[in-house]
């Protein structure tokens, strides 16, 4: 899937979003999953939207060890390639109706974006994460245009600056938030309430689309 956007005067490259799922790929989001289950915790998710396999889960509540062997034999127990390319291929038919003007919106921002995103498909894990430079998950689970996708490709362009001026997961996830509903105002969501949540609205709405001014100037609160 490409889009092809008219600059001033050139034609600029096409932004390709590859979509995938495999055995291994699901293999790695459940281990992954396990080592950051602590962070999940301490962060203020809730354990029981946090997705593994049936077998997986159940040595977890009994604080059992778990190999990779046994993580290995539980995916490929659940895994079904003919429901992920349902799946998949539901997601892609919204993302095709959307994309276009995502695109559009997310170049606003004045930051880089990748010609090139890899979305690996899962049925683990949160909702959606992403690892840079260009690389997603969405879990399957999650509905339809719920906008996952997009949220995490928000992430994704500004993580650099993130990173930079050291934000936390909270105000990251309301600067993502307030994005998300520029973008996409049909569709508002705001997740928990971080610190000093009204400055960061305030801070948003005078320097949007700068993104560089917001998030630096958010640092300072």
């Amino acid at each position: 899937m490409t889009i092809e956007n008219l600059n001033s005067q050139e034609l600029e490259s096409p932004i390709e979003v590859v979509f995938c799922c495999s055995i291994e790929s699901e293999i790695n989001r459940v281990k992954n999953t396990l080592k950051t289950l602590d962070w999940y915790k301490e962060t203020g998710y809730k354990l029981e939207f946090i997705g593994l396999p049936k077998s997986i889960q159940q040595k977890v509540e009994k604080g059992e060890e778990i190999t990779d062997d046994d993580i290995a034999e539980a995916v490929k127990e659940e895994f079904d390639s003919d429901a992920n390319a349902e799946k998949i291929a539901s997601i892609e038919q919204w993302w095709n109706q959307i994309e276009e003007k995502f695109f559009e919106n997310l170049k606003t921002l004045g930051l880089p974006v990748q010609e090139e995103y890899l979305v690996s498909a899962t049925k683990y894990g949160s909702g959606g994460s992403y690892h840079r430079p260009n690389s997603v998950k969405i879990n399957v689970k999650s509905k339809i245009g719920s906008l996952v996708l997009p949220h995490e490709i928000v992430h994704l362009t500004i993580e650099h600056l993130i990173k930079e001026y050291k934000i936390d997961h909270w105000t990251k996830e309301r600067v993502v938030d307030l994005t998300m509903n520029r973008f996409f105002p049909e569709k508002p969501k705001l997740q928990r309430d971080p610190e000093n949540a009204e400055k960061i609205s305030e801070i948003f709405n005078t320097h949007f689309p700068d993104m560089n001014k917001i998030i630096k100037a958010v640092s300072k609160i």
